[in-house]
């Protein structure tokens, strides 16, 4: 679908996306569900999390380099599109030496790593992690990277050995 080139509003950047994250839960999830009940909507726009590089500037943004390289997020915002206009809170310098491609799930990892920190969880403790999607595998590495003993649980078999391939100390398939 074309469409214009958006225009930053104040306090957001205009980026020309690199790389985006399509989530299997989120996103392809419910391709099944659409498909057994499909609606006459037509299109949407989809996506939360990409990189790509700052092409301009909204008001207030003044001091974001453009052609800085930035990791994006945000339902309505980071879609799956060539272009974006994004908050400028909800895009982050991405490091030299992190491909855009990685950089663009990066917002999944942050996810995790609040969940962790809400958790208040401390070296040696045991954790549980009902889920293991993209943001449930990435709280399991971050409790093991903590010192955490890791239950994770999940459905589908494929996941728990995921997760046991990065570290998981137990899985149960519920």
């Amino acid at each position: 679908i074309e469409e214009a080139m958006p225009e930053p509003k104040p306090g957001q950047v205009l980026i020309e996306v690199t790389a985006s994250m399509v989530s299997p839960g989120t996103e392809l999830g419910g391709v099944k569900r659409r498909r057994e009940s499909p609606t006459d909507a037509g299109p949407r726009p989809f996506g939360y999390s990409n990189a790509g590089v700052v092409i301009a500037q909204g008001e207030g943004c003044e001091d974001v380099v453009i052609g800085t390289r930035v990791a994006c997020m945000g339902g309505g915002y980071a879609q799956h599109a060539s272009h974006v206009c994004v908050p400028r809170n909800m895009a982050v310098p991405i490091p030299d030496g992190v491909k855009d491609e990685h950089a663009a799930s990066i917002h999944l990892v942050a996810t995790g790593l609040n969940a962790f920190r809400r958790g208040d969880f401390k070296f040696g403790e045991f954790m549980g992690v009902v889920g293991l999607g993209l943001v449930g595998q990435f709280t399991c590495q971050l409790g093991r990277l903590a010192g955490c003993h890791v239950i994770g649980l999940d459905t589908l078999p494929m996941r728990l050995d995921m997760a046991q391939t990065c570290g998981l100390e137990r899985g149960v398939n519920v």
